[in-house]
Order: C-alpha cells, then structure tokens, then sequence
C-alpha cells in the first residue's frame, strides 16, 4: 500500500511517500544536510557516493515508524586532514551515527530517567517504539556523559551513603539553591571531595555533616568556602551524649533495676530449679544412707551415677559446674596476665601481643574488658566519676519500669510544649531522680534555642558552661565542638543545612532496591541528576 502524503518531520526535510511494509510504517524522505567536514569544517562541493540512514521515529496510530533518509557521502578537500569522507549530518533531526532520532532519543532518555531499564522497555513497547532495556539505559549514560555542566555552583550540601551494609561508602553533593543533585561519587574520602571541589572554585558553602574526611577535602579543595556543621546532626550527637552519660550513671545502665516482683516467672523457675535440687541432693543422701548403691540411686532419683556420687561425699549442694575455659577467653591466661599486670606492664596492646604468642585466639576488645575491671579496683576513689553521685531509679509511673537511657535522652531533648502528659510525667520523675538529668536538659533546651536563634555571639558561652557542668559526657561534647567550632558558628547564623541531602539519599537508596543493587555509579549518577 502505497500513500502520498504532506507531511512534516523536521526542517529540511521533504517526505517522498510513506509505505507499511512488515507492520511499521516506512517514511520515505530527501534531506539536505549539513557538507562541513566535522574534523577540520571545510565545507565540501565534491561527492563521493550515498548512504542510507533508517531512523526511529514517533509511532502513528500506534504503529511504529522509521525514516528513510538517503544522504550524500562527501568527500573532503583538504589535504591535511585526516578524515577523506563523511556523511552529511542532520542535527535537528537526528545526532550522528544514532539510530533514533532526536525527539524520540529525548523520550526514551525520560523513561530511562524515572522508570529504569525493563519498565520503561516494557512501556515503550506499549506506545510503539520498541527498544531493548540496554539501549535506554546506555542512550541515558550517554546524554550524561555528553551533557554540559550545569549552571556555577554556590551552595552545596555533601554527605555520604552506603553501596551496601559493610560496603564502602559513596558520597552525594546537593545543589542547596535549585535542590538538585550536583554529582554522585564513587567512594568517601577527603583526597576525592578535594579534587571535585577543586575544580569549582565558585563554591562558597558547604554544608556538611560531623565527618571529618569531608571537612579535611574541603579544607584541601574549598578553602574559600565556609563549612556549615548540619544543626540535625549536632542536636542528634548531643542526644548521643546524653544517653551515654544516663547510661554511665550506675541506676540507669543495662536492664531495669527494678526489684523482682513475686510474679516474676524467670525468679520462680530459678528457685524451682534449686529447690528441686536441694530436695533431691536430700533425696540421695538419705537412700545412700539406707545401704543403696550409686545405680539404684541413680535409678529411682533420674540422675547421672557420677552426680550421686558426688552429692554422697558432698556435705552441701555443690553449685553448677563452670564452663570450661577455652583458649579464645582472656580467663585462659589469667595467671600470666596477673604476673605481667604485677611487674607492671599495664598496656592492653603489648599483653595481646604477648597472649596472642601463647596461643590467645580471642580478639583485643575482650581482653580489654578484663583489663578495664583490673583498672577499675585500683583506681583511686578521688580520681573516680565525675558524675553526681545522688542518683535514684526512675520508676515510670504508668507501667512500673525503670526508664531507660534511649527514652530518658529523647525526653532531655524535648521541649516542654511539645511534650505529653505521660512525657511530662516522666520528665518530672527523671528530675526527681537524677540531678544530672536537670543540668542536662537546661544545656540541652539552651542548646537547641542557639540553633534556632541566629546569634553565634551566644555559643562560647554554652561551651563554657558544659565544660564547667561536672558531667562527662558534656564536657566531651563541648571539647569536640570547640575543635569545629566555625563551622558551628556557621550552623547557627546560616540558613543552610543538609537536609535535601538526606532526601536525596533516601531517593538514591530507593533506585538502588528498584535495579536490584546491581546498578554501577554511573547508571545511578545518570538517574540521580536531574534531566535536561
């Protein structure tokens, strides 16, 4: 079937007859193209023969259509380039050596963009352009790989994300001022935030989380720039600290304290137990007494013949065995590392070094727990906690148990009119108990009034008034914001945080769980930065 049509697919462009051969539609058309050689830009007046390019074009009616453009083969006049012949080129309708012309290009770099590969292969087919999921995502890292740079950068936010639980880190830099995403890279570390940021000298902020490799990289890379700490990041470190130090007060640490409730059925079952064995340790000494042997014991009682025999020589219950220590427990070594601790040598590193010789299989951090009870009994009582030593449990008043550090550091951190009457409750048993929960919330209210009050002036202040609190945690705290303290500063008389950097890493995990985890950075730079 053969039509003659009027019809309009590009400039320059004259269609000849369209023909619906094999279920599409073929487009017969002449084209004038560009003659300028595309290595030196001659242009030529010499032709050296045809070629024929079949492009990809919109569907009509929901069948697929493909352009047939025949196109004069040049060659080129001058002598001292390389390339003798070239194609005329058509840049309007389609880029050179492309299969697919430029607005349907632009359609399946879209579909790439926001479905990924097999959706957006599986819809296209719907729509009549059908295409292989490998072709759209390489015409997607292609147009990244070709695309100009984006406007100068003022504004950013970097920060991290992970390729993987107990994967090496990436990094992402958000665009503060469009909320876009201004590049994707590979690893985490200050020599690579160095160079990227090297390249653009126009920066002049950054925000940033408490990491110290970004600030190095941009101490390196940046150093015009002003650093931002993240505000979210500082009120989350200082809750941290909280609870450590509600953690460190000895009511508060571990489980609940609370004393065992005659209901309490692991209690029950302990006493059971040792009851039980009490009266059949009774039991066996009574029937050993009668003339009965250690089998007939053993029989009637429903217990090893060694146990009996050791009950019958035993003047009490005996306790349960230990467990046998093996070479992978500091306990193992006991003797040595008490000979080495007298003569001493008090360094966890060089006793590891030593009982890993004698065949230590453990690892240093369990040795060190046995070392720090040791340090612990000899350290002297004025040289103990700093903490105050006034402290009670907090008993919850609606279910009885004991708060624990986790809840007892989110409430410090609460305002008063954001709490509810069961928060506030809690909050006011929590003062009672513990005067360290009373300093640390004032810190922690005056703290969060300098983040949102835009006066820097204020902040040497609060440094001074945590190192002088009494309280570890704090005072640790303090000292770590002093050593960062512009930045601080900063985050308190700047609007700019690293919020859209989290969004946009929350967005990122998203595309990583929809590829399957299989996606490399380039396909995840391609999907991430915004399309053009």
């Amino acid at each position: 079937m053969r039509k003659k049509i009027k019809l309009s697919v590009g400039p320059g462009i004259e269609v000849e007859e369209i023909i619906l051969r094999d279920g599409r539609w073929v487009l017969a058309a002449r084209a004038a193209g560009e003659r300028s050689c595309p290595v030196c830009g001659d242009v030529s007046t010499s032709r050296h023969d045809w070629h024929r390019r079949r492009l990809q074009d919109l569907p009509v009616q929901g069948t697929p259509l493909v352009l047939d453009l025949p196109l004069g083969r040049w060659r080129c006049l001058n002598e001292r380039c390389n390339r003798k012949t070239f194609v005329e080129r058509l840049p309007s309708v389609a880029a050179p050596m492309a299969r697919r012309t430029v607005r349907v290009a632009e359609i399946v770099r879209l579909f790439g963009h926001a479905a990924g590969g097999l959706p957006s292969e599986r819809l296209l087919a719907r729509l009549a352009m059908p295409l292989s999921d490998n072709a759209i995502l390489r015409q997607l890292k292609r147009h990244v790989r070709e695309r100009a740079d984006s406007a100068p950068l003022r504004v950013i936010a970097i920060d991290d994300w992970s390729w993987r639980k107990g994967f090496p880190y990436g990094t992402i830099v958000v665009d503060l001022e469009r909320r876009t995403v201004a590049d994707v890279l590979e690893t985490r570390s200050a020599k690579e935030t160095a160079n990227w940021l090297a390249r653009r000298p126009e920066i002049e902020i950054v925000s940033r989380d408490r990491c110290g490799l970004y600030a190095q990289g941009i101490r390196q890379g940046a150093p015009q720039a002003h650093q931002v700490a993240d505000r979210f990041h500082l009120l989350q470190n200082l809750r941290e600290a909280i609870e450590r130090q509600m953690t460190a007060v000895s009511c508060f640490g571990g489980r609940s304290r609370l004393p065992p409730t005659p209901g309490d059925l692991q209690l029950v079952l302990r006493r059971r137990n040792r009851d039980a064995r009490e009266q059949m340790f009774g039991q066996a000494k009574a029937l050993h007494a009668s003339g009965k042997s250690f089998v007939a014991i053993a029989a009637e009682i429903g217990i090893g013949r060694g146990t009996i025999a050791k009950w019958v020589e035993a003047d009490s219950l005996p306790d349960h065995r230990r467990v046998t220590l093996k070479p992978s427990s500091p306990l193992y070594f006991q003797e040595f590392l008490a000979r080495r601790w007298a003569e001493g040598d008090k360094i966890g590193r060089r006793l590891f070094h030593d009982v890993r010789h004698r065949g230590y299989t453990g690892s240093r951090s369990h040795l060190e727990r046995l070392l720090s009870e040791w340090r612990r009994v000899e350290r002297p009582e004025t040289s103990g906690r700093r903490e105050p030593t006034i402290e009670s449990r907090a008993i919850d008043p609606a279910t009885g148990w004991q708060i624990s550090p986790v809840v007892a550091a989110a409430l410090c951190m609460k305002p008063t009119r954001m709490l509810t009457h069961s928060q506030a409750a809690k909050v006011a048993v929590l003062k009672e108990a513990s005067p360290s929960f009373v300093v640390m919330r004032g810190l922690a209210m005056r703290f969060r009034g300098l983040l949102r009050g835009a006066d820097p002036d204020k902040l040497g202040s609060w440094l001074d008034d945590a190192s002088h609190s009494g309280i570890h945690a704090l005072q640790q705290f303090a000292r770590i914001l002093a050593r960062d303290i512009d930045a601080v500063r900063n985050a308190i008389a700047e609007p700019w945080s690293s919020g859209q950097a989290e969004g946009q890493i929350n967005r990122l995990k998203t595309l990583k769980r929809a590829m399957f985890g299989r996606a490399g950075i380039e396909l995840l730079r391609a999907r991430m930065l915004p399309p053009q």
